[in-house]
């Protein structure tokens, strides 16, 4: 069955919108606000999660194996409101906030989000106007003039934070560098802050990532995951979801368990590590593979802190590391790629090195379909599982775990 993502997120909507209705916990959120962070918050967060599971069902309707339809489920999240480990704040145009729904020039001026704990808000609302009332402008994304781009929260289980500044490269160099050490001396002072970056995006691409420029206080925010605590950067890629996080850790580490003690497990897009170092132990050798070079560093950082000298972290593009590898030389596949996929190439390369089992998740059920329909020539689905990472929005995770045929 084809189905667009601007379908299947439109049946989400409709199907949720279907539910017991609920006073909004944030002014801004519809219907009396309009900002495009929550589509949900008036109504019931059980028929969020039973629309999100209609929505898979009906996705999958022409591929799921009988077996799966029966244990087709979503994890919610045991907290609906404050899960998100990263958020990323527009500035724009004398606002600070998220964009309006449907509108991508138009900024939402926030006063409250309830995505985030209120402390790490708090922090980086102070931080926009520490900015303004130093006279640094915000970036108009119409006309591309100004400086602060994104204000961005990183946020840990133990609410520790890390902030950056997302800017334009500075028309005088001396003067902004100045007024930005001064917003982030001042941010330093807030609850949880324990560091800032300075990233520079000096193109006219519209992303909250940048090339670091300086930092003050610590560089990394400490992520306690499990047993293991990992370090992160302010570009590096981490799970959103701070209470979703350990449930799926632990069903990617059964998934792999089930299987019984391997020789060698790839993790493929492997981030800094949160994967490999959750399954080191059913493994004798895990070979994590990323592109990011940032994420490299401090993968391989995290697994020595962890005491695993059997990781080993590659920087290279999927595909093209995995065609330097010979049919056989995993015995499991671990997956989590960018909303985009697999693509065709990872997916014609796990069909010649053949593992026993594919664990993939997915923060893009529709190209994981796409992925899994490309792989069934050699391998079967035995389970599918929904995790409502984003709570109050359309969007949903899915694990998916294959084994060869």
């Amino acid at each position: 069955m084809a189905i667009s993502n601007k379908r299947f997120r439109q049946q989400i909507i409709e199907a949720a919108r279907a539910g017991e209705t609920t006073t909004p916990r944030c002014p801004h959120a519809p219907p009396q606000g309009q900002c495009g962070g929550c589509v949900f918050q008036d109504h019931d967060y059980p028929a969020q999660v039973a629309a999100k599971r209609a929505a898979l069902c009906c996705l999958w309707s022409d591929d799921l194996p009988d077996n799966c339809i029966d244990t087709l489920d979503v994890v919610a999240s045991p907290n609906p409101f404050a899960y998100r480990t990263r958020m990323d704040f527009v500035a724009s145009k004398e606002r600070f906030g998220l964009r309006r729904g449907g509108r991508f020039n138009y900024i939402i001026d926030l006063h409250e989000c309830h995505l985030i704990p209120t402390h790490a808000f708090t922090a980086a609302r102070a931080v926009y106007e520490h900015a303004m009332a130093l006279g640094l402008p915000d970036y108009n994304l119409k006309t591309h003039a100004g400086f602060l781009r994104y204000v961005v929260v990183r946020r840990s289980p133990d609410d520790e934070l890390l902030l950056a500044l997302v800017t334009a490269a500075p028309e005088e160099e001396k003067v902004s560098a100045e007024k930005v050490e001064r917003v982030a001396l001042a941010a330093l002072e807030h609850p949880g802050v324990l560091g800032v970056h300075w990233l520079i995006n000096a193109t006219r691409t519209d992303v909250s990532f940048g090339e670091p420029v300086r930092h003050w206080g610590r560089a990394t925010l400490p992520m306690r995951v499990g047993a293991h605590t990992l370090e992160i950067g302010p570009n590096t890629f981490f799970q959103n979801n701070v209470w979703l996080l350990m449930p799926l850790l632990e069903a990617v580490r059964d998934a792999v368990a089930a299987c019984g003690h391997a020789g060698a497990i790839a993790d493929l897009y492997s981030g800094v590590g949160a994967i490999a170092l959750h399954i080191a132990r059913h493994a004798d050798r895990i070979v994590c593979i990323e592109s990011s070079g940032e994420s490299v560093r401090l993968a391989r950082e995290n697994s020595v802190r962890a005491g695993f000298e059997h990781i080993a972290v590659i920087e290279a593009d999927v595909a093209d590391a995995l065609r330097a590898q010979t049919t056989g030389a995993f015995d499991v596949v671990v997956a989590d790629p960018p909303r985009t996929g697999l693509g065709p190439e990872v997916c014609r390369e796990l069909l010649r090195l053949r593992p026993r089992r594919i664990v993939y998740v997915s923060c893009n059920p529709l190209t994981q379909r796409d992925d899994i329909r490309a792989l069934q020539s050699g391998y079967r689905l035995v389970l599918l599982q929904g995790y409502d990472m984003f709570p109050q929005t359309p969007h949903l995770e899915a694990l998916a775990v294959l084994d060869v045929i």
